[in-house]
């Protein structure tokens, strides 16, 4: 049988706030879950999932390939009540399509973008009609 562990001052039912809080700053900034992508190298998919799908608790650290690639920093609060009400505030002004191109120099660097596919060699062992 699963755990769960309850915290007094951080609690939720569905799913992280953290989810909401992102998801606001995504719609903030007018950008689609491939341009979030192409910026923070953070996959679409795992956005959607996010947003839309089953993740729950998304990992600190991808929270923060997406936030702080869009300039933005955790700026949450401590509520009268003792709960924490997560947020973001703006940092750092970005333009994306700048930040887009620096993201896939990255992965270059790193070896890790994806390369051109070559075109298939014909081994020459086809027949000719006659």
């Amino acid at each position: 049988m699963a755990k769960v562990h309850i915290y007094r001052t951080y609690r939720f039912i569905d799913k992280d706030p953290i989810i909401d809080a992102v998801r606001t700053v995504v719609q903030t900034e007018h950008l689609k879950n491939s341009a979030v992508h192409q910026i923070s190298g953070v996959a679409a998919a795992t956005l959607d999932n996010w947003f839309n799908g089953s993740t729950r608790k998304p990992q600190n650290s991808t929270v923060c390939a997406v936030t702080t690639s869009l300039g933005y920093a955790r700026s949450d609060e401590i509520l009268p009540d003792g709960s924490l009400a997560i947020g973001y505030k703006r940092k750092r002004k970005y333009d994306y399509g700048e930040e887009m191109v620096k993201q896939a120099d990255f992965l270059l660097k790193q070896g890790i973008a994806p390369k051109k596919k070559k075109a298939k060699k014909k081994n020459g062992s086809a027949k000719k009609a006659v």
